[in-house]
């Protein structure tokens, strides 16, 4: 079995959640690029993975934040199961106000985030969530600061999905040791 984790907006490829994933599946079975700021060249990049790794190997795309509304839309178009932490539903929407420079907080890397990036966003949304109900797993921080997991929590339960949603926490997501053993229950 093969993880590929998708990072969420202005991180990297590398960090505890990734560690936490290689301790727990082995290193040689997490794939964590860093990923494009353009979600364009981004999602070319995810597809091409997903693609060249489903076939050769049981594959589950993590991703936290933006890389859960990443997660969601390849599991949709592939059909492999899916686990969203902190997801973003919307980005094109909770982004607006970064719109401008940028400075990656892991990489130092500077670059301009545009209303071009942000209209992008719009054609990886998934409209219809019920057929995801089987394979994907949304887990959330309830005092997440940046986006509403409550809403978040409400969004995904309506359709069907399963959702867990830890007291406390942030939107870093504290919560990886649980999530890792919650999840290995359902990959079986």
């Amino acid at each position: 079995m093969k993880i590929l984790y998708i990072h969420g907006f202005n991180s990297a490829g590398y960090g505890d959640k990734i560690n936490h994933l290689k301790n727990d599946f082995g290193a040689e079975n997490i794939i964590a690029p860093t990923l494009p700021y353009d979600p364009e060249k981004a999602m070319k990049q995810l597809e091409f993975l997903t693609e060249a790794i489903k076939d050769k190997d049981k594959l589950w795309i993590f991703g936290t934040s933006l890389g859960g509304f990443y997660a969601l839309y390849l599991a949709d178009k592939y059909k492999v199961p899916a686990v969203l932490i902190n997801p973003s539903t919307d980005p094109y929407t909770s982004l607006k106000d970064q719109v401008g420079p940028q400075v990656n907080y892991k990489s130092n890397e500077k670059y301009e985030f545009t209303e071009k990036h942000l209209e992008s966003l719009k054609k990886y949304y998934v409209n219809n969530l019920e057929n995801l109900k089987d394979f994907v797993y949304v887990y959330l921080d309830e005092e997440d600061e940046l986006l509403d997991s409550k809403k978040t929590k409400e969004y995904f339960e309506k359709n069907g999905i399963y959702v867990k949603m830890y007291p406390g926490g942030n939107h870093r997501f504290i919560h990886m040791p649980e999530l890792i053993q919650d999840i290995k229950t359902k990959m079986v």
